[in-house]
Formats: C-alpha cells, sequence, structure tokens
C-alpha cells in the first residue's frame, strides 16, 4: 500500500481576531510569485482575492492574513513567512467574541493551492472574474507597482 502524503504539519492551534490598519497584498503576491514559477500548478493571481481580516496565536505567535478567492469562494491563509494554514472547525470551540477559529499549517503549499479549488475553472462551469489573459491590466493596481 503506497504510503500516505502528509498533508499537514504540527498540531491545530486556537487564534483571536487580529485587526489590522488595512490589507497585506505582499504575502499574496509573494506566493502568486512562487506558484508563476510551478506552471503544473493551478495559476492564481493576488486581484481574485479579498483580505478579510487577520487572526493571531497568543499574543507571541504567528499573524495569519486571510485571503479569500472571489470565484471559488475558499480561503489561503498565510503567516508572515509565507506559510500556508488551514481552518479547522471543532464544534466544542467557542465560536464567538474574539475567537479566530482554529488553524493548522499545510505541511507544503501544493496542498493549500489544491483546498481552493481552482481545478474548478477546468473541470466544472465555473469562471473566473479576472481570466488569467487580462490580469497584466490589474498589475499596475497591486501596492509597489508603477501606476
Amino acid at each position: 500500500m503506497a504510503e500516505r502524503r502528509q498533508l499537514f504539519t504540527g498540531r491545530t492551534f486556537l487564534t483571536t481576531i487580529d485587526h489590522p490598519p488595512g490589507p497585506d497584498w505582499e504575502l499574496l503576491e509573494g506566493f502568486a510569485r512562487l506558484v508563476w514559477q510551478r506552471p503544473e500548478l493551478p495559476q492564481l493571481h493576488p486581484v481574485e482575492f479579498m483580505h478579510m481580516t487577520n487572526v493571531r496565536r497568543g499574543r507571541t505567535g504567528p499573524s495569519i492574513r486571510l485571503y479569500k478567492h472571489i470565484d471559488t469562494r475558499r480561503y489561503l491563509n498565510l503567516d508572515d513567512g509565507g506559510h500556508a494554514y488551514a481552518y479547522v472547525f471543532r464544534e466544542e470551540d467557542d465560536h464567538v467574541d474574539r475567537s479566530g477559529g482554529r488553524y493548522r499549517r499545510y505541511a507544503n503549499p501544493v496542498d493549500a493551492i489544491g483546498a481552493l479549488g481552482l481545478w474548478k475553472f477546468d473541470s466544472e462551469r465555473l469562471f473566473r472574474s479576472y481570466p488569467p489573459e487580462v490580469w497584466h491590466r490589474f498589475d499596475s493596481m497591486l501596492p509597489g507597482r508603477a501606476r
């Protein structure tokens, strides 16, 4: 029997909501650049995401930015180091007040990309709001780019 590849690393952990002063697009842009270097992966562009909020593990733990894909409605959650995390629902967790939920780190970014459901654009009747052929039009709107 083939050995099952480990999807996650470490244990799950609880977070609290950590409202940022504004969205941070640099982490998402860096993640997208890594994906662009791998043509076998489903491609993505930062313009396809909304920044929802940040969550934090304790006082000194990583701050995780929550980005939601406009079309698939699935999340890409990235920490300061560019590591991706999955939200893990547990009924017994406190889901009120400042709880940001429970998260667990993906073992590698390929699994995080798979969880976005980008394959639906090829296999189902799901259309991109911003198809790849128009991504270059939005590059100048990204922070740090010429306008």
